[in-house]
């Protein structure tokens, strides 16, 4: 892809990288920073990332071949990160999307179904959270599940695509939920939850313990 911004100039695109909030599939124009990464020195390259008008982050004219790492910071935002991504121009392709998890603090009014819970281990009786464990849901349908990760606290808020019920169908629908480290126990969590509804488990999920707590179920946005 080539583009001319002056007279007797063309510029080669040779990646563009899409930000997208995993929430909702919409993309995010603001807020967010994007830089190339030297990932040996710690620091921005001296490179410079256009944006465009739909937000995305294009390089131009970069070597064919070449590795380019991509820091997209976060801090002004309400995505977790910074996240890195690492694409190789000849066998990556230009084009790359980036699916941003929100952070379990954040505003979560335009999701229809959400799950939200701290997750925590008790080896030694007393319960400690935990940090960076992932929680993912399986849902009947052909919608795709993102998941979520916890944070310091040991929160997550976990988005999960459920289609509406029909009229002649239960309001509850079965969802298996997983949450797991490396290195820790795994838990699988069959529970039910409604489409259009945002769920709390009452209790933490405890990843040395085999109880499901109770999740209280409250009107969603």
């Amino acid at each position: 892809m080539s583009i001319a911004f002056e007279e007797g100039r063309t510029d080669v695109v040779t990646a563009v990288v899409t930000l997208m909030d995993g929430a909702t599939r919409r993309p995010v124009r603001g807020d967010v920073d994007v830089t190339l990464w030297d990932v040996a020195a710690g620091q921005p390259r001296p490179v410079a990332v256009v944006r465009n008008l739909s937000g995305q982050a294009v390089v131009l004219n970069a070597p064919p071949g070449e590795d380019l790492t991509f820091r997209i910071g976060t801090e002004r935002s309400i995505y977790r990160g910074p996240v890195l991504l690492t694409v190789n121009l000849a066998t990556d392709g230009v084009r790359h999307v980036v699916a941003l998890e929100r952070r379990p603090d954040a505003p979560f009014d335009d999701v229809a179904t959400l799950v939200r819970g701290v997750v925590v281990r008790s080896p030694a009786g007393g319960a400690e959270p935990v940090d960076g464990a992932t929680v993912s849901a399986a849902a009947p349908g052909p919608g795709r599940q993102f998941p979520a990760t916890t944070d310091a606290r040991g929160a997550f808020a976990l988005v999960v695509e459920l289609r509406p019920p029909a009229p002649d169908e239960p309001v509850e629908i079965d969802v298996v939920l997983t949450v797991g480290k490396d290195g820790l126990p795994t838990r699988t969590l069959a529970v039910q939850l409604q489409h259009g509804r945002h769920h709390v488990f009452t209790a933490p999920v405890d990843l040395d313990d085999a109880v499901i707590p109770p999740i209280h179920v409250r009107a969603g946005p």
